[in-house]
């Protein structure tokens, strides 16, 4: 583990960037890469966005989201000379995807990595590496290390960042939103965000297919007898046939979390004939980190999730079960 100063002269060092996020990025990983971008970009840094997975058209708005390149050769993004790339929201390499190989290849040839990450499953397995499970996003984190590298916020900046704390926190709902976070979020209001615009863009317009997507998976509700869990099921001749991709389909969990009584909320989706993603969420006491990660998953103890191998209904039956074990414990 480096300190946040340490991170700072890495930064500093390097002839050459590329920041990368997570295969279905989301409003923390997208606002986190631009933020920090676009402040090196303007500090004179030569800098390469890189998402590996498309990036969901709500986030479409952010400034610098048309920089991003979307699953780049290493032909795309290395220049002749090495440098650091920097991974944001990623806690481990699996979530980099088709993007880990290069990434790969990119240490062969003496290029070096830099995670930055607040879930408190994340591995350290970078070259340099700062985890702060306290932060309630990885956008706290980095307003923290513009300051240090004496980068003042602008207007875009500050709404990159502000995307990051306002998405991973529900809202400033979550139990990790923090006297710190309101400070800070009102640091960035000060470099002006414009509240208003921002969260008609993130929370308030959506999709036909999500509303689709969701009445779809209504249908499929399902609740244990004690009540305290609650499942939605998609498998994968229903999001074909809707023509529904991960963006529709990201925060339909919550519709079973808020559920009263239930405390843990699933979503069951067949990737295909062998995997499946599972959604986990709690209310109150559940760690689902804990949970996802029997399941080789991970994430923050009110939001994980797991990409599991196997056919639907046995995944299903064996993470609601251990759901129920959970609960009962």
């Amino acid at each position: 583990m480096n300190s946040l100063d340490e991170v700072a002269r890495k930064l500093a060092n390097a002839p050459q960037v590329i920041i990368s996020g997570h295969v279905m990025p989301d409003g923390d990983c997208i606002g986190s890469m631009l933020a920090l971008g676009l402040a090196l970009a303007r500090s004179g840094k030569d800098v390469t966005f890189v998402s590996p997975g498309q990036l969901p058209l709500i986030y479409f708005f952010l400034p610098g989201a048309a920089l991003i390149k979307v699953n780049p050769a290493l032909s795309q993004v290395n220049r002749g000379e090495t440098g650091l790339v920097v991974i944001v929201d990623t806690s481990v390499p699996d979530r980099l995807g088709d993007f880990l190989e290069v990434v790969n290849q990119l240490r062969q040839l003496g290029w070096r990595t830099l995670l930055i990450d607040h879930h408190i499953s994340a591995l350290p397995y970078a070259d340099y590496n700062y985890i702060d499970p306290g932060a309630s996003a990885v956008g706290e984190i980095i307003l923290d290390l513009l300051k240090i590298l004496g980068y003042e916020l602008d207007r875009d900046i500050a709404t990159c960042l502000y995307t990051t704390i306002a998405t991973d926190t529900g809202g400033f709902r979550y139990e990790t939103t923090t006297s710190a976070t309101h400070r800070k979020v009102a640091e960035l209001i000060e470099a002006g965000v414009d509240v208003r615009a921002v969260s008609l863009q993130i929370f308030e317009e959506r999709p036909l297919k999500s509303i689709e997507a969701l009445r779809a998976a209504l249908g499929t509700l399902e609740v244990s007898p004690c009540g305290r869990a609650a499942w939605f099921t998609m498998d994968k001749a229903m999001t074909d046939s809707l023509e529904i991709g991960d963006e529709h389909i990201d925060g339909l969990v919550n519709y079973a979390r808020v559920i009263k009584g239930v405390e843990i909320a699933l979503l069951f989706r067949e990737v295909n004939e062998g995997k499946t993603k599972v959604s986990f969420r709690s209310k109150n006491f559940v760690d689902v980190s804990k949970l996802a990660d029997t399941f080789g998953g991970g994430g923050h103890p009110r939001a994980a999730g797991a990409l599991i191998p196997g056919k639907l209904e046995a995944v299903k039956d064996a993470v609601i079960n251990a759901s129920l074990t959970v609960l009962e414990s």
